[in-house]
């Protein structure tokens, strides 16, 4: 995969809390394939709510947001709700279903190698 290509961009992204909180003004940025990304600022800055964004949970905005369709993006919340009768091994589980199938179908692949 190039280095060079694009998999995320904003154009002009603005975003306003009533009554008149703009927290977001005419954001324009680009995420290229394995780059390391950090978002710092002040509290009340806008950071979880431009990650919300990127994410796809926040969809009341102005402007553009375009992903590269291969590619998803996760978002943990500041706070989650986490089920407290769950042990943190099942919570995580749940967050990776797939890849916690794919490993449960090799484990049984595995075993099959083994009867006589």
């Amino acid at each position: 995969m190039a280095d060079n290509k694009i998999i995320f961009s904003m154009v002009g992204v603005s975003k306003t809390f009533p009554p008149q909180k703009q927290v977001l003004k005419n954001i324009y940025l680009s995420f290229f394939y394995g780059a390391k990304i950090g978002i710092i600022g002040l509290n009340g800055s806008g950071k979880s709510t431009l990650l919300k964004i990127i994410a796809g949970v926040e969809d009341n905005f102005d402007g553009e947001v375009h992903f590269t369709k291969e590619y998803s993006i996760g978002l943990l919340e500041q706070e989650p709700y986490l089920d407290e009768t769950k042990t943190v091994k099942e919570i995580i589980q749940e967050g990776a279903q797939e890849i916690v199938d794919i490993l449960k179908e090799y484990e049984e692949v595995n075993n099959k190698f083994s009867e006589p």
